[in-house]
C-alpha cells in the first residue's frame, strides 16, 4: 500500500528505503567538504540576517547540524522515523538544539505549517530519490523572493570514482545482484535527466556549479561499514547474507590493499539554482 501523501512520491514506501542504515550512516558516511557547507550558509545569510532553510531528505542530520553551527535555522525533513531518531541523538551528542525535525516527504513540503518564507532548501545526496519536478514546484511556493535551491553531491558528475568502487560492486553483485534495490521492497528507479537539466526547467533556472576536492579516507572495516549505509546493500537488504558479504568483502579488500588504508581525492559538487 502506498503511504498516504497529498502528492505521490516515486516510491511506495519512502520511509523504508534506508531502513536499518541510520546507525551505520552516522558512523561511516564521510562529511561533505566544509567549503561547500560554508557557501550554502553564506547564501542563506546574504538573503536575510536570520536565515531559515529546509533540508530535504535530511537522513541522520549531518548537513542540518553543520548548517546550524553556521547560524542557519533548519527545518529538516525525512520520511524515515529511524533517521530522524538518529538525527535527534546526534544533535544532542553535539550539544546543539533548535533544529525542527519533521517526518515528511519533500514532495509535500508546501503543505507543511511554518515553512513559507524560507531562504532556501538543501538536498544532500537525496534529490535523485525524489520527484524532482514536483519538489521544485513546491519549493517555488515556499521560498522567499531571492531564495535558492542547493543540491549537494558527494560525487560530482563525471568525476572518477575511487579505485575500489568496481571491486566492491563485484562482491556486492554476488549477494544482491546487479539491479540496485531501494530498500527491502522496491527497486531503484533511475531518474530521467541530470539535476541541472531539471533545474533549468524550473523556477530555479539560474544555475551555478561549484566543485571541491577533498581527501576521503577509510580503514578496511570502515569501508565495509560504509556499504551498510546504502539502500542497495543495507542490513535488511542483505538479510541472512550480511555476515557472509562482510567476510567476502574483507577478504577481497585485504588482498587489494594490505595496508588497510583506502584513500582517494573525491570531487564533490554544489549545484545551486536561483530564480530567474
Amino acid at each position: 500500500m502506498t503511504e498516504t501523501t497529498d502528492h505521490p512520491t516515486p516510491y511506495r514506501k519512502p520511509s523504508e528505503i534506508f531502513s536499518t542504515t541510520a546507525s551505520w550512516y552516522v558512523r561511516y558516511r564521510r562529511p561533505h567538504p566544509p567549503v561547500l557547507l560554508d557557501l550554502i550558509a553564506s547564501m542563506a545569510h546574504e538573503h536575510t540576517a536570520a536565515p531559515r532553510m529546509l533540508d530535504l531528505g535530511c537522513g541522520p542530520g549531518p548537513v542540518s547540524l553543520d548548517l546550524a553551527v553556521r547560524g542557519v535555522d533548519v527545518i529538516a525533513l525525512d520520511p524515515s522515523p529511524e533517521m530522524l531518531d538518529a538525527a535527534r541523538a546526534e544533535e544532542k551528542e553535539r550539544g546543539l538544539s533548535g533544529t525542527d525535525w519533521r517526518q515528511a516527504t519533500a514532495e509535500n513540503v508546501a503543505c507543511l505549517p511554518g515553512v513559507r518564507g524560507v531562504s532556501g532548501a538543501v538536498a544532500a545526496d537525496a534529490f535523485h530519490w525524489m520527484d524532482r519536478e514536483q519538489v521544485l514546484r513546491q519549493l517555488d511556493e515556499v521560498t522567499a523572493p531571492g531564495g535558492f535551491v542547493a543540491l549537494l553531491c558527494s560525487h560530482a558528475a563525471g568525476a572518477p570514482r575511487p579505485w575500489w568502487h568496481e571491486l566492491i560492486g563485484q562482491v556486492r553483485a554476488r549477494f544482491v545482484g546487479t539491479a540496485p534495490a531501494a530498500g527491502p521492497r522496491e527497486s531503484y528507479r533511475v531518474p530521467e535527466g541530470d539535476h541541472e537539466s531539471v533545474l533549468r526547467r524550473s523556477a530555479f533556472h539560474q544555475i551555478t556549479v561549484t566543485r571541491a576536492e577533498h581527501l576521503v579516507s577509510y580503514s578496511t572495516e570502515e569501508l565495509i561499514g560504509a556499504q551498510l549505509t546504502y539502500a542497495y546493500s543495507s542490513p535488511v537488504v542483505l538479510g541472512d547474507q550480511r555476515r557472509a558479504f562482510e567476510d567476502a568483502l574483507r577478504e577481497v579488500l585485504i588482498v587489494a590493499e594490505p595496508s588497510g588504508r583506502f584513500e582517494y581525492t573525491a570531487t564533490a559538487a554544489l549545484i545551486t539554482g536561483r530564480r530567474g
